[in-house]
């Protein structure tokens, strides 16, 4: 690896002017420069080419909506281990949690364990779960085999369809940046990394990448653990001491996780098809339980994913473009749930109750495009889309209580007792989706700096469902359907300065897990009655460059979200709906030192202002109420300095004050024992880097430098919040070829 460059420095986190950009991108790579850690100044940054708003090639200044890129240089340089830390660090985004996962939330809006209001692509395939519609943003999904992350905020729908309703993050992978030698020798590029550090962390990542005459290969592995931190804290029970306080309990959250990533794309007269493979594994328990009882003995939660992609894209100077793709993604789950400790509820279950599942889901995914020029300024694309999730039943289902005997109080067995099928409603039969999408863009409006991009995609989801607590009901079809669309337009008088205004719609359609769970204690459905999440929002942003080494933007927006889905108490309905309004500003600079080195920072500030709600229950509508279970504002600031081999990177975030609702403070005894709101709190985080040689560095990374006491919101009437982690310190290896 090359030494961390200025670049890295600068978080890129919104001035890169709406746009996202692929690998093909980046300039040239040279012999010397391999182009997944190349350096680049901001002037260069704000000229790179983006793909992800349009699915197609743009400068920053003409894509519409409201993006920004994240290079590898810049990864390492800040340290950052998952996509939460990138997100983390851009406007807008901020983290909150539940059960064992650190999740995003966004412009006002909670997230909660599913995390499936974001949609992830890796190399323009979406690729959240096929079961929960997760986004895999935290540290199971490592950046090893990351070139560059595009941000988009808002929503997306009208190109990707369901769970980009806050967001995209599509990840651009590495490829060989080496060709032969004038030998013919096959050239390699490697990178492997140690990190050990506090809490029992450990992890190691490797990727190499070679090039021969007709076959570019990356093949990458991650392994990583930690104990993760360890506190005592109330939980749900409402277990007391003989003082008559609420007890509190040994919390752990402990994380294993690997990665394996291969990635080949042929050359020469197969050029433009790529096959890759990811497998991806973890195991974790559930922190407070999985019932908010924290459990007194280990609950292996173990999942792992198979995503293969068999992809085609034709030549960009093709006179009609081109991309085919077809995706196979299984999810196995082997899950150990402790809902009861020995002894709850006053002796009724003496051993507890741990339920036990192992099954597996499957999905394919297949996707058709085409796009071309009507004329110099007019481009047309459009294509058609289509995904099978398919269910066969489980390997195995039991517990050792009567989980489904509501009449007898669920008691508990001396001997482990079968559960039925978990989605015993679709079993044997598939889930289809299918959509359609078209997108026309036309630049030099009239004649004018002004474009245009206009979308629209039709999505249905239909199936076949039967009652499972009828056994002599039929399987009856249910179908749900949804439009999305976007309008754009980007006015840009001068290189420095563009304008923009945007309005789009974007859905969630329920996913499997909210639609027929059954047979379980694990989660709920509504098939009845849920409905698809949407949000409309207005977007309007402009982008200005007054130097070459100072850029920002100025975002504001209106958003109205309908039918949010989520669990009150146990039961999972449309909780409500809201309207908010929100501002965000960003600014990146630089500064050259000559022989002192360069300096480089960025800066983001966020509001949201929640304008109206309206339950979904009563259809009571309310105005002018404060903004609650989501922080009102937001700051971030890094700054990061390089002089030669030697770089040094400050990150710090505040977020402030986070309001409950008022059903999350109805039992005394919990409203006591937390405040009224979840306090503000201020975060750094510093890294540092030493370039020994041409292929040796060392590192130290601390996280929360000054080990401050910070919570994030656990919604429900609950006694706790969610502590988050403590000082972190890792020391780092790296090693390059």
């Amino acid at each position: 690896m090359r030494p961390a460059p200025a670049i890295g420095a600068l978080f890129l986190g919104g001035a890169l002017l709406a746009s996202p950009a692929p690998a093909q991108s980046l300039p040239a790579p040279t012999e010397e420069e391999p182009h997944w850690s190349q350096s680049l100044s901001l002037e260069e940054l704000l000229q790179l080419e983006l793909a992800a708003p349009a699915k197609q090639r743009q400068k920053a200044r003409e894509a519409p909506g409201v993006a920004s890129l994240v290079t590898r240089e810049q990864i390492r340089l800040f340290g950052w281990t998952s996509l939460n830390d990138i997100l983390f660090s851009l406007p807008g985004f901020f983290p909150s949690r539940d059960y064992e996962r650190t999740v995003v939330g966004a412009r006002g809006i909670q997230e909660g364990w599913n995390n499936n209001h974001l949609l992830v692509l890796v190399d323009g395939v979406p690729v959240n779960d096929n079961d929960a519609a997760t986004a895999y943003t935290w540290d199971i999904t490592p950046l090893f085999l990351v070139q560059s992350v595009e941000i988009i905020r808002g929503p997306g729908s009208a190109l990707y369809g369901s769970s980009a309703t806050q967001g995209i993050v599509a990840i651009n992978t590495i490829s060989s940046p080496k060709s032969l030698n004038e030998e013919e020798r096959l050239e390699i590029n490697s990178e492997a990394r140690l990190r050990l550090g506090s809490q029992g962390t450990a992890s190691v990542e490797a990727v190499a990448a070679t090039r021969s005459a007709h076959l570019s290969t990356v093949l990458g592995f991650r392994f990583s653990r930690t104990d993760g931190d360890t506190y005592l804290a109330h939980d749900g029970s409402g277990r007391t001491d003989g003082t008559g306080a609420l007890q509190r309990f040994l919390v752990k959250e402990p994380l294993d996780s690997q990665y394996l990533f291969i990635k080949l794309e042929a050359r020469e007269a197969l050029e433009g098809l790529s096959l890759r493979y990811h497998l991806q594994s973890w195991e974790q328990g559930t922190g407070h339980g999985w019932a908010y009882w924290v459990p007194d003995s280990d609950e292996p939660l173990r999942e792992r994913r198979h995503l293969a992609v068999l992809s085609y894209h034709s030549k960009p100077e093709s006179a009609l473009p081109q991309e085919y793709t077809l995706m196979f993604q299984r999810h196995d789950y082997d899950l150990h749930i402790r809902y009861y400790p020995g002894g709850a509820l006053d002796g009724y279950y003496p051993s507890g109750v741990t339920e036990s599942i192992k099954t597996q889901m499957d999905e394919f995914f297949g996707r058709a495009q085409l796009s071309g020029e009507l004329s110099e300024r007019l481009s047309l694309l459009g294509g058609v889309e289509y995904s099978l999730f398919l269910y066969g039943g489980d390997d195995a289902h039991y517990s050792n209580a009567e989980l489904l005997n509501a009449e007898e109080g669920f008691p508990p067995s001396e001997a482990l007792v079968p559960l039925g099928h978990l989605y015993e409603g679709i079993l044997g039969q598939p889930v289809n989706n299918a959509a359609a999408y078209v997108q026309l863009s036309w630049s030099q409006l009239l004649d004018t700096p002004l474009s245009l991009t206009a979308g629209l995609r039709y999505d249905l989801k239909f199936f076949r469902y039967r009652d499972p607590r009828d056994s002599e009901s039929r399987a009856s079809a249910r179908s749900y359907e949804q439009l999305s669309p976007r309008l754009a337009l980007v006015y840009a008088p001068r290189p420095s300065l563009s304008l923009k205004l945007q309005a789009s719609r974007a859905f969630r359609a329920p996913s499997p897990t909210e639609l027929f769970s059954t047979n379980s204690w694990m989660a709920e459905s509504n098939i009845d009655t849920l409905r698809p999440e949407r949000v409309s929002t207005f977007e309007l942003s402009a982008d200005w460059t007054p130097h070459r080494r100072l850029s920002t933007r100025t975002t504001l927006f209106v958003s109205r979200y309908e039918n949010l889905i989520g669990y009150e108490g146990v039961d999972l309905g449309n909780l409500f709906s809201r309207v908010t309004a929100g501002l965000e500003l960003e600014l990146m600079a630089e500064a050259e030192l000559g022989a002192r080195g360069r300096l480089m920072a960025f800066g983001n500030y966020s509001s949201a202002y929640l304008l109206r709600e309206t339950d979904s229950d009563t259809g009571r509508s309310s105005s002018a109420l404060p903004l609650t279970w989501a922080p009102a504002h937001l700051a971030k600031v890094g700054v990061s300095y390089s002089l030669r081999r030697f770089t040094l990177a400050l990150q710090g975030r505040y977020q402030g004050t986070v309001l409950r609702r008022e059903g999350d403070r109805v039992t005394p005894a919990f409203a006591e024992a937390r405040p009224e709101s979840v306090p503000a709190w201020v975060r750094f985080d510093v890294n540092t880097r030493l370039q020994l040689n041409g292929w040796s560095a060392v590192g130290l990374t601390v996280t929360n430098l000054l080990d401050a006491e910070s919570y994030l919101l656990r919604t429900g009437d609950l006694p706790f919040d969610y502590r988050m982690e403590g000082r972190r310190i890792l020391c780092n290896l790296e090693l390059s070829l």
